[in-house]
C-alpha cells in the first residue's frame, strides 16, 4: 500500500502545532510535545521545511518557529517535496531502473498517471484545507 513516510507526517503535525489560532512562534520544546516527534528527528525537519521557506526561525529572547507563508499557501505536496526531495514517489511502480518512457515496464502507464493525480491532491490540499 502506498502511503507518505513517517518523516512526511511529523513535518504534517508540526506544521498544524503551529497552524493553531493565536500561534505566533513556538520553541522546538513545545512543537514536540504538541505533535509528539521526539526532539532530534523534529530538529532536522524544522531545519529542512525552514530551507524550503514554509517556516523560519529565530534564536534568542522573542524567538522561535513559526510559519513563514499562510497556512493556505502551504501545500502538502511542498512538505513532502521538502523532507523527502522531489523523487519521493520513484520513476517504476516495480522499482526497475531501466524502466523509463522509452523502455516501459508493464505499470509504466498507471503508474505516471496515479503519480500524476497524487500529486495533484497534494498540492491542492494546503495546511488550512
Amino acid at each position: 500500500m502506498l502511503s507518505l513516510s513517517q518523516t512526511t507526517g511529523y513535518a504534517i503535525k508540526a506544521l498544524a502545532c503551529l497552524n493553531e489560532p493565536g500561534c505566533r512562534r513556538r520553541s522546538t520544546l513545545e512543537i514536540a510535545e504538541c505533535s509528539g516527534v521526539p526532539r532530534p528527528y523534529l530538529a532536522k525537519i524544522i531545519t529542512a521545511l525552514v530551507r524550503a521557506g514554509m517556516l523560519v526561525s529565530k534564536r534568542g529572547i522573542g524567538g522561535g518557529i513559526a510559519l513563514a507563508r499562510e497556512p493556505g499557501a502551504i501545500s502538502l505536496l511542498q512538505v513532502v517535496e521538502a523532507v523527502e526531495g522531489p523523487a519521493w514517489l520513484g520513476e517504476c511502480l516495480l522499482g526497475l531502473d531501466e524502466c523509463s518512457s522509452q523502455q516501459t515496464c508493464p505499470t509504466h502507464q498507471f503508474w505516471e498517471r496515479l503519480r500524476n493525480e497524487i500529486r495533484n491532491e497534494l498540492e491542492q490540499t494546503t495546511l488550512d484545507t
